[in-house]
């Protein structure tokens, strides 16, 4: 796996004009390597976490390209990098208790994502149990919807669904923001 971040400059358009986000971004990541970025809050992290699988309103690619594999990855069309999301590469964003659908139960939710890639929910179920293991939800958690869920399983729900596909990219954005202490070890 190797990511290639060139010049990426995204800005926020509000009723007053456009705000840099991100000006000027780059940077390589190569096959093995792990990657931190730090910064003080509103500097700009998540705006590239997010940026990287996919622009929404009112976030707007103003230029620059991002590569993985060598291939350029099209941030700006949302429908061509539905085929990149979950498989390829993936985000457990830092509001995840915002990323679930609260109308959608996880199984079904889960089983959508999958036919996305054409994978069959069956098929990938026994690896669906064993990371609803690793992060300690119980099974049952599947035929609930995400407003029966506190914020922690919530947050341990979205990474088993960031990391069900094995993307060769994964975007950890503070990941560990609404589990208690004991979790936070386990995870990490």
């Amino acid at each position: 796996m190797s990511l290639s971040v060139v010049g990426l400059r995204v800005y926020y358009q509000t009723l007053k004009g456009d705000i840099k986000a991100l000006d000027g971004v780059s940077f390589d990541l190569r096959d093995g390597e792990i990657a931190g970025i730090a910064g003080e809050s509103g500097c700009g992290k998540s705006t590239l976490s997010n940026s990287l699988i996919m622009l929404r309103l009112p976030m707007k690619l103003v230029e620059g390209s991002v590569s993985l594999d060598g291939s350029q990855l099209p941030i700006g069309d949302s429908r061509k990098m539905k085929d990149f999301r979950y498989k390829r590469i993936s985000i457990i964003p830092q509001y995840a208790m915002n990323a679930l659908n609260p109308t959608v139960k996880l199984k079904k939710l889960i089983a959508d994502l999958l036919a996305c890639h054409g994978v069959g929910y069956e098929k990938a179920l026994p690896e669906l149990n064993r990371r609803l293991d690793l992060v300690g939800l119980d099974r049952s958690v599947l035929d609930m919807y995400p407003v029966e869920l506190s914020g922690g399983m919530k947050q341990r729900a979205v990474m088993v669904i960031s990391t069900l596909l094995d993307p060769s990219l994964l975007i950890a954005d503070e990941i560990t923001s609404a589990l208690d202490v004991s979790t936070q070890r386990a995870v990490a």
